[in-house]
């Protein structure tokens, strides 16, 4: 568990913008928060909070949308929020296990539409107007088979932004990740030269970390989910996809 508040001090510290000790101003703490947010949404597009895997279950057929519904509005085969920007897999229920569905794109489901189970799966983004009139992004995870079956759709569950006060309910493997990257940012910002080296190495030996970490777990994830039976089911082991 971290707190913004005492990241933003470290990165200050660190970095001699304030003595140590010496409490960040109001406005150089409030620039710290804009670079902290920057460099949470590169880790975030680079995937490397990527073992934090967020699960949706849903009963559906044909496709499953993602879309953000407004009061009172319901919808058919429809997971009530803003759609991810990626998915990492999708399985169907076989008994007590889930088997995996293999990833495609929208031109080759095309070819290949049935009325049994699914086998494959694909995922777009697009805008439609919603109730109120205002537009809407939604994700739709596309299915080759439309017999109704039991889901379960894998997609990572990015960090959000951070305002000081806030805690960051992150696994310790992360923090040196997120204190460096905030620290690159405000390298570049304040043109700190002599520091960048060494942040840079810092963020690096990070980066690695979280690689190595994924790398490790990703020989197990892939023993179970390419043993070659109709029982082949998708595990989070906390890292790496599975397939």
């Amino acid at each position: 568990m971290l707190t913004v508040n005492e990241l933003l001090q470290t990165a200050g510290e660190d970095l001699s913008l304030v003595g140590d000790g010496e409490v960040l101003s109001p406005d150089m703490a409030a620039s710290f928060e804009g670079c902290l947010n920057r460099a949470i949404a590169d880790l975030n597009s680079d995937n490397y909070i990527s073992l934090s895997v967020k699960t949706n279950d849903i009963v559906a057929a044909g496709s499953v949308y993602f879309r953000k519904l407004e009061e009172g509005e319901t919808a058919d085969n429809t997971v009530d929020q803003e759609p991810p920007d990626a998915i990492q897999g999708v399985s169907r229920k076989v008994g007590i296990r889930w088997l995996r569905l293999n990833s495609s794109n929208p031109q080759q489901m095309d070819r290949v539409l049935t009325y049994s189970f699914p086998t494959l799966w694909a995922y777009e983004v697009f805008d439609e107007v919603a109730p109120s009139g205002g537009k809407r992004r939604v994700g739709n995870v596309v299915l080759n088979g439309n017999h109704p079956t039991e889901l379960r759709i894998y997609e990572n569950s990015q960090l959000p932004k951070y305002k000081q006060g806030d805690t960051i309910y992150l696994s310790p493997l992360y923090h040196n990740l997120i204190l460096y990257a905030l620290e690159m940012k405000l390298v570049n910002k304040y043109k700190l030269e002599s520091y960048r080296a060494a942040t840079q190495l810092e963020l690096t030996k990070a980066m690695k970390a979280i690689d190595t970490t994924a790398a490790n777990n990703r020989p197990l994830t892939n023993s179970i989910a390419d043993s070659g039976s109709y029982l082949d089911c998708y595990y989070d082991l906390v890292g790496g996809k599975g397939f």
